[in-house]
């Protein structure tokens, strides 16, 4: 299959090579720093977004003859982060679903459910002084529900959409245009 769209194109190429590489890192944060490669651990996955959507929207303009203009740059910023995230979702999804709950019995999951509770448990202090005792044993009540491999899809896609700001940016900077002198 051959996509004619070049926006599309670049897209699917820097957004697909963003997802393999988020995934990557997820893994070895897992596997290696046994970390949750959700919740806070995701911050390297938000720079490498934006790397690749700097890559996407540069590479187009440069293909372009040095012209883009911010509706083209948005088009492939938005797309290429679109893609990224939708890919790596698929794949926590899988995983959660199928691979960490048949052999880790869901340790990816109880990892990320144990951090939370953790970082609650360090601000249980200031949170019962601001917000009293009741709405901080409903904040570790919510803490301690284990999220379904849904959940973990919905929100890998939803908090990788913050790259949108970036997106707006990177179209800013990058955009040029021609212009004649009658």
């Amino acid at each position: 299959m051959i996509v004619k769209n070049r926006i599309i194109r670049s897209a699917l190429i820097y957004g697909s090579i963003a997802a393999a590489i988020c995934i990557i890192v997820a893994m070895l944060q897992y596997y290696g720093l046994h970390k949750s490669p959700f919740g806070r651990y995701k911050a390297p996955a938000f720079g490498i977004n934006i790397i690749f959507i700097v890559v996407a929207v540069w590479t187009y303009r440069a293909n372009n003859g040095g012209i883009l203009t911010f509706t083209e740059g948005f088009s492939v910023g938005f797309m290429t982060n679109l893609f990224a995230a939708l890919l790596t979702a698929l794949f926590f999804y899988i995983f959660v679903q199928f691979i960490d709950s048949q052999w880790g019995n869901n340790q990816s999951i109880m990892l990320w459910v144990n951090e939370n509770i953790a970082g609650i448990e360090k601000i249980k202090d200031a949170h019962i002084k601001n917000f009293g005792l009741k709405e901080y044993n409903d904040l570790l009540k919510q803490a301690k529900e284990v999220p379904s491999a849904g959940f973990v899809f919905l929100d890998e896609l939803g908090k990788k959409q913050i790259c949108i700001i970036a997106v707006t940016v990177i179209s800013i900077i990058f955009r040029r245009h021609t212009f004649t002198v009658s």
